[in-house]
């Protein structure tokens, strides 16, 4: 449910990074993106590659919230650490580490949906370069993972941006579940009640995710937007090129939708989560 709702904002957030390092001419901000999208595809294009965002996302938080809670109830019976704040940074790392190696295919088919022009299709000529991926263009989600399949080759859409897709994972998910963990144990729980407290804080827990690792989701875009068959620049080379570019705020570009989008996501989340757990809790004790 989240995901559908918010998933507006992650394709404004998407073609924001992927425009990101360009000249100035060629950058398009907020309602540039709004309109181009409306005037080319419509309210479709909003939604581009959410077919398989939501499928993935799926199995994406499954790994994630099963991983973290069996971690945890591990180190409750079995360790020796005290501190509930690395429990909980613990388990968060380690349920990152794990869904990445189902984010990454996921997101690669996702970015390249949301990255294609479709209003370039209509304007190709003798000097159109197929390997501009921007310049493919997709029916739909199916025809895009086919696409690459075919192209790229199946290692591609598993290892294409695998290992960035990591380095953004692991901290964003201890982040993610300590920031959730430490308010659902603080006393704003008790004063917003048990369905408003997984809202506030889910949403809050999706901002702590994404704003200090959001620098690694530029990064990791620009890698995944790439031909993995021609020679690509890496993470490092991406990192630096777009410092020359813009400095430290080219590394923010697109932030604002991508924060609306965790808010309701994750809000969305959480609440199921909890509803969910509260049923589940009594059975098995």
């Amino acid at each position: 449910i989240g995901v559908g709702i918010a998933y507006p904002f992650d394709t404004l957030s998407t073609k924001a990074q992927v425009s990101s390092g360009k000249s100035a001419e060629k950058q398009a901000n907020l309602i540039q993106n709004i309109k181009t999208i409306w005037i080319n595809e419509g309210i479709s294009g909003f939604f581009e590659g959410v077919c398989v965002t939501m499928i993935g996302q799926a199995a994406i938080k499954s790994i994630q919230f099963a991983v973290n809670e069996i971690t945890l109830l591990y180190l409750e019976a079995n360790a020796t650490i005290q501190s509930n704040l690395l429990k909980m940074a613990i388990a968060g790392t380690l349920a990152g580490l794990l869904s990445s190696f189902v984010v990454s295919p996921i997101e690669l088919v996702k970015i390249r949906m949301q990255a294609q022009n479709k209003s370039s299709s209509n304007k190709k000529d003798d000097n159109h370069d197929d390997s501009d991926i921007s310049s493919q263009v997709y029916r739909n989600d199916f025809e895009c993972a086919k696409y690459l399949i075919k192209h790229e080759g199946w290692r591609a859409l598993f290892f294409h941006g695998l290992g960035i897709t990591i380095i953004r994972e692991i901290p964003s998910f201890a982040f993610y579940f300590v920031a959730y963990g430490l308010l659902a144990r603080s006393s704003f729980a008790v004063q917003l009640g048990n369905h408003a407290a997984p809202l506030v804080f889910g949403a809050l827990a999706g901002w702590a995710m994404w704003i200090p690792t959001y620098p690694a989701d530029i990064v990791k875009t620009l890698v995944q937007v790439q031909d993995s068959k021609n020679k690509n620049m890496g993470p490092m080379q991406i990192t630096a090129r777009l410092y020359r570019s813009g400095g430290a705020k080219a590394f923010f570009d697109g932030l604002e939708p991508k924060l609306v989008r965790a808010a309701v996501k994750h809000a969305a989340t959480f609440w199921v989560y909890e509803i969910v757990m509260n049923m589940l809790r009594p059975i098995s004790v």
